[in-house]
């Protein structure tokens, strides 16, 4: 986990995100068993990288899907597109799979991630265009600015990079705070006072996600895809055990 440089906050965020409606959530209690990570794998064993990349996997799909649907209940934000471009690509964004043996994230100071994330991107954004339904946004916006301009999107947002920036750096820092959590935390500090760590760390990052959306009502639902991943890998191994663990 190397440390990272935390992208300055805008003078206008909490303003924006006040303005903004909170993503809906569930508000029911679900209860999570977060004792399935005293047995996640630890650093330099052979199931770290896959187990983990799982989970990180899990939870930046979790993130697209939500800003998928923030941004299909909100269309009018295509009348602005520098708020709207970098929403667009980074829900087009796939899922960044990880890299041996410590990369789990789309990080911004690595120029290869950020470059596999643009071509993901544009792979995906000219169809995701075409597909919106923008039929009550004025004519300028529906048929002019927006038709079939992928390449344009991914242009601008490529010399005005901030805001995307700003989401990946959100997933680099969530997935630093589940090592952390799991790795560091839960040996030395157990497990009620790591998770309130972990929990405030969840809350702080996806407030800071985007100056347009507030993600933080979604962190205890994050926390349970994390959770929910690592189980399912964690079966996966059993049922089927790598030579290693075969052997």
């Amino acid at each position: 986990m190397g440390e990272l440089i935390v992208m300055p906050s805008s003078n206008n965020e909490t303003k924006a995100t006040q303005q903004q409606p909170a993503v809906e959530t569930n508000n029911a209690a679900t209860a999570t068993d977060f004792s399935v990570w005293k047995s996640a794998p630890r650093e330099r064993t052979a199931a770290y990288f896959p187990t983990y990349s799982a989970v990180s996997k899990a939870m930046q799909t979790a993130m697209r899907g939500w800003v998928r649907e923030w941004f299909a209940a909100n269309m009018e934000v295509l009348q602005k597109p520098h708020a709207a471009y970098s929403v667009l690509v980074y829900q087009c964004t796939h899922p960044f799979a990880g890299r041996p043996t410590n990369i789990f994230t789309y990080e911004i100071q690595q120029t290869d991630t950020l470059t596999r994330a643009f071509r993901s991107a544009a792979n995906k954004l000219g169809r995701y265009l075409r597909s919106l339904d923008t039929r009550r946004l004025e004519w300028f916006t529906r048929e002019h600015y927006f038709a079939y301009r992928s390449e344009e999107v991914i242009n601008y947002v490529s010399k005005n990079p901030r805001a995307l920036y700003r989401m990946l750096h959100v997933e680099t820092m969530l997935m630093d705070a589940i090592l952390r959590f799991s790795i560091i935390d839960l040996p030395t500090m157990g497990m009620e006072d790591s998770l309130v760590r972990l929990r405030r760390t969840f809350r702080t990052q996806l407030h800071r996600f985007s100056e347009q959306f507030d993600l933080s009502p979604r962190s205890e639902d994050l926390l349970r895809i994390a959770t929910d991943a690592l189980v399912a890998k964690l079966a996966e191994d059993t049922a089927c055990p790598g030579p290693q663990q075969a052997a």
